[in-house]
């Protein structure tokens, strides 16, 4: 029994190790997003591994796969990350390496940087920069503040001065951008944030999208046209239903109406204005991924695509969508702060090979999307009104007046149904009620300054009054209607 007892520790020895050396590696396999800044003090580059596979005795884990600006107006598919193309771990050395494919001439040689956690403090090695070795020794081992948590640290330095820092928990914390560990003074990356998943990080849904229940989103329209004048103008109005949290997702439901106003230029539709049918809208997104799904426009976040990763932009379209870098100072609307991400709309240039660049007119799509209420800015809309909750606290922001019809509240269509003419009115206007009076309505014509100038009641089934105005200053008055157990009516009078 003592030799089985002693056999079962022995498994979980041999089983500890490799456990272990997996806890220095310097990205994590499942698929958290790691996120650097060093390319200017605003911006933060996000990254991960996204597949993995084997190569004798290695693992190999793959970067997601980016593009890269090749000149003002282009970009082209790169096999490489920030941080290069894959990451090697050797179980047998216990070994990491960091690999930049570079060129698929033979002629040219790949850049690869070794990284040796385990070894004592002092060991040196060689990493391959291009067509020579550059040292590398393990400088020191320690302890730093990651991100608010305190984790064991090594210290790496590279022939060339760049210094490399590795946490036991968190990965990667500082390293040279681009993998050019064999020039002087490479630019450094610097880990802004503990590795997490997509949807609790940069592109996390509760951050994006933070609504109540009765808030409102309103959004200027423009339609674009060939036409230089344009063809139509509206508004979207948009009011949230209900907001459903669980644990792996965020649901919201809205109210939206539009209108739009067509100008009848010549070479667009007849003049007009045409009010939508009150729709209801639904979104939903991953607390996980970061991922939203929703019919209509205006969807919070496309695609949470890491700095400069992309996706094919729709079935039959030679283009794909690119994620820009987390800025925390980049323009969005009037009513919506920063707007922290952006995608835009690729097209690959015919003639040129595999390169692209952003569309003309039309198709020159860019989405920007800020903290706390979504899209701000996407091809033909841009938001301008808002009133949210926060923190218990209404904040309203631009103007309701041009949503002023739209979405009407139950006490503004039983308002409309009133009718109150002429008006503006001289000597009397008559009011007249959607159905019979019951018993005790009284009507009150209060002046600019609320005093009660007028009442009368109504009879019983008593379907329109006359309101009087002889005698009165002329100016704006207001007509309020007041039943037992009913919402009290207020109509605007202008007395001329």
């Amino acid at each position: 029994m003592r030799k089985l007892y002693l056999f079962l520790i022995l498994c979980c020895c041999l089983s500890w190790l490799p456990t272990q050396a997996q806890n220095w590696r310097p990205f994590r396999l499942n698929g958290d997003v790691h996120a650097f800044r060093g390319a200017s003090a605003d911006t933060v580059l996000t990254l991960r591994l996204d597949s993995a596979g084997v190569s004798g005795y290695d693992s190999v884990y793959f970067f997601n796969r980016t593009v890269q600006r090749i000149n003002s107006f282009a970009w082209q598919k790169s096999r490489n990350n920030q941080f290069g193309k894959l990451m090697r771990y050797n179980a047998p050395q216990r070994t990491y390496t960091l690999y930049w494919q570079d060129d698929p001439s033979p002629l040219l040689l790949d850049r690869s940087l070794v990284l040796k956690p385990f070894v004592p403090v002092g060991t040196t090695w060689s990493s391959a920069f291009t067509d020579y070795g550059v040292t590398t020794t393990l400088l020191s081992r320690g302890t730093s503040l990651i991100d608010g948590v305190m984790d064991s640290v090594v210290t790496f330095q590279v022939r060339t001065g760049a210094i490399i820092v590795l946490s036991k928990n968190f990965g990667l914390v500082s390293g040279p951008a681009n993998l050019l560990f064999g020039v002087p003074t490479p630019k450094i990356l610097t880990l802004t944030r503990r590795p997490a998943p997509a949807g609790l990080s940069y592109y996390n849904p509760l951050t994006l999208l933070d609504l109540q229940p009765g808030d409102e989103l309103g959004y200027n329209y423009q339609q674009f046209t060939f036409n230089p004048i344009g063809c139509a103008t509206g508004t979207i109005l948009r009011r949230v239903l209900t907001r459903q949290l669980t644990t792996d997702s965020l649901v919201y439901t809205f109210q939206e109406q539009s209108r739009t106003v067509y100008n009848g230029a010549p070479g667009c539709v007849s003049a007009g204005t045409v009010v939508s049918p009150i729709y209801m809208v639904r979104f939903a997104a991953s607390r996980s991924t970061g991922q939203w799904r929703g019919l209509g426009l205006l969807i919070p976040l496309s695609s949470p695509l890491l700095a400069y990763g992309y996706e094919p932009l729709g079935a039959g379209a030679s283009g794909i969508l690119m994620g820009y870098p987390v800025v925390s100072s980049r323009p969005g609307g009037a009513c919506g702060g920063p707007a922290t991400l952006l995608l835009e709309a690729l097209f690959r240039s015919t003639g040129t090979g595999a390169v692209y660049g952003p569309g003309l007119d039309a198709l020159n799509q860019q989405l920007f999307s800020a903290p706390g209420v979504g899209a701000v800015r996407q091809p033909e809309h841009e938001l301008v009104y808002t009133r949210r909750t926060i923190n218990g606290t209404v904040q309203t922001c631009g103007s309701r007046t041009n949503f002023g019809t739209l979405l009407p509240t139950k006490a503004a269509q039983r308002a409309s149904a009133f009718q109150l003419y002429p008006n503006p009115a001289t000597a009397s206007a008559t009011l007249k009620l959607p159905e019979s009076a019951r018993s005790k309505v009284v009507v009150r014509l209060l002046d600019s300054v609320g005093r009660v100038v007028q009442e009368q009641q109504l009879a019983a089934g008593q379907t329109t009054t006359t309101v009087s105005l002889q005698g009165l200053v002329p100016g704006v008055y207001v007509v309020q209607l007041q039943a037992p157990g009913e919402t009290t009516q207020h109509l605007r009078l202008q007395h001329q």
